[in-house]
């Protein structure tokens, strides 16, 4: 037998590939940072895309003079590469067979929104705040990058949570050069916006009580993370510019399940077996690639140009639950 991912494998049987379709659908719905990012099709392994490094500038002929006889100046614009490459995501789910036999039982629809959540997790986890993230994935860790760069805001309980994002988003645009095109954010973050008041007492962000919660922050979407994955000890939001985060999908999903395999832990100890325990293993393998672009602007167009460094995301930190360790 193959072993895969601490996986122990025999007599695996495809299942259809309109699933794989399915799980593709619905992935954006479970991760906050495939929902916000730019994506890319990956036709392989490797891809290699161009980010402006140096920008052109124009010069005024005569300048001071009346001569108009003064030569035009030379510039140029400079690229240099973000590289895509791919990793591979996996899921494991057992069935019981009981389950599999009862054709009163929608397997299926139970199983998928269990692997959509998995690979969602995943995805956030390494992305947004670098938990497991794949060692070939060379750029930084949003939430990483925002305090590497000076990009962070503390936010006290109590205080006006629209008016503190909206001063970091101006700073992001004021020294970094970067606009809002959305916001990841802890579970929760759209209610505590309903209940705030000013002095009066009045919502601020609301008008009136009844229907349901407005979504979005200042005509942007707004993801909050409840697939697990989000640090609240760390940070209340994250914003930025979500164009410059890439997520290459080869969308290559493989389903196989297995009648007979074996899941051991990280030391080799058996936790599962199939046969012996009367299931069935699914199993889900995704290949992404991730990566950050920083290209210079007009407004920054020096990497340290902007505080301690250019960068196109800021993070609103949680002051009651941040460790300063």
């Amino acid at each position: 037998m193959a072993t895969y991912n601490n996986v122990q494998l025999s007599n695996p049987d495809l299942l259809p590939v309109e699933y794989a379709a399915e799980v593709i659908r619905d992935l954006p719905a479970a991760s906050a940072a495939l929902a916000l990012s730019r994506r890319v099709n990956m036709p392989a392994r490797t891809q290699v895309l161009p980010v402006l490094s140096v920008l052109p500038h124009a010069y005024w002929v005569s300048g001071q003079s009346q001569d108009s006889t003064g030569l035009k100046q030379t510039s140029k614009a400079e690229w240099k590469n973000v590289n895509l490459i791919v990793d591979e995501i996996a899921v494991l789910v057992p069935i019981p067979d009981a389950y599999m036999q009862d054709s009163q039982f929608p397997v299926w629809e139970e199983t998928r929104p269990l692997i959509v959540e998995a690979i969602g997790a995943a995805i956030d986890a390494a992305i947004l705040f670098g938990v497991n993230k794949p060692a070939v994935w060379t750029s930084a860790p949003i939430y990483q990058g925002c305090h590497a760069a000076g990009n962070v805001t503390l936010s006290t309980a109590g205080t006006d949570l629209g008016q503190v994002v909206a001063h970091a988003a101006r700073d992001l645009k004021k020294n970094d050069g970067y606009r809002v095109t959305g916001f990841a954010s802890e579970p929760g973050l759209q209610w505590e916006l309903v209940g705030l008041r000013n002095q009066d007492g009045t919502p601020i962000y609301t008008n009136s009580l009844p229907g349901a919660i407005p979504t979005g922050l200042y005509g942007f979407p707004l993801r909050e993370v409840e697939n697990g994955s989000w640090d609240s000890d760390e940070a209340k939001l994250i914003m930025g510019d979500w164009s410059k985060s890439i997520i290459g999908v080869r969308q290559d999903i493989t389903f196989t399940r297995h009648d007979s395999g074996v899941i051991n832990d990280d030391q080799g100890k058996v936790v599962f077996n199939a046969m012996q325990q009367d299931s069935t293993i699914w199993r889900a393998v995704m290949r992404l690639a991730w990566a950050t672009a920083n290209p210079v602007n007009r407004i920054a167009a020096d990497q340290t140009s902007a505080g301690t460094g250019r960068f196109p995301w800021w993070a609103i930190l949680n002051a009651s639950t941040y460790d300063y360790s």
